[in-house]
């Protein structure tokens, strides 16, 4: 934080420490602290870091991928995970059939990549239909 001025020694118990007033960049309240802590500082309070704090992990916005699936931040959509998160080829899907999907539908990667997301490689299915194909499948790669 940027220092406005320097208010002098406080005394803690029995150590003496260099106060001063520190502008939050956030907010441009002005607060006293500790000299050391308010250089150091990045905002006023926790509510005022949330704002302007780099997000890590599963919870940047945009495209993350998730046990091999793209999946993108849409909070907003009926069908989005307790994080806000969405499967990318399940969007695919329903921009194809112009609806949601239910949850008995499963989009399936035709060529088996869970990361080719092309609307030509995208299928909707039952979710039955999908369990059998895959058994199928299964049986002919065995033989």
């Amino acid at each position: 934080m940027r220092e406005v001025s320097i208010i002098g020694q406080v005394r803690q118990g029995n150590r003496s420490y260099l106060t001063g007033v520190y502008e939050c960049p956030v907010c441009g309240k002005h607060i006293q602290k500790i000299a050391k802590a308010g250089r150091s500082a990045n905002a006023c309070s926790h509510k005022c870091y949330a704002k302007v704090r780099n997000r890590r992990g599963a919870y940047k916005s945009g495209a993350v991928i998730i046990s091999g699936y793209v999946y993108e931040y849409k909070p907003a959509h009926p069908n989005c995970t307790k994080k806000g998160y969405v499967a990318q080829h399940r969007l695919v899907a329903e921009q194809n059939i112009g609806r949601f999907l239910t949850s008995d539908e499963v989009a399936h990667h035709i060529d088996e990549n869970k990361r080719n997301n092309n609307p030509s490689n995208i299928q909707v299915m039952t979710a039955s239909e999908h369990s059998t194909h895959h058994q199928n499948f299964r049986k002919c790669k065995g033989k």
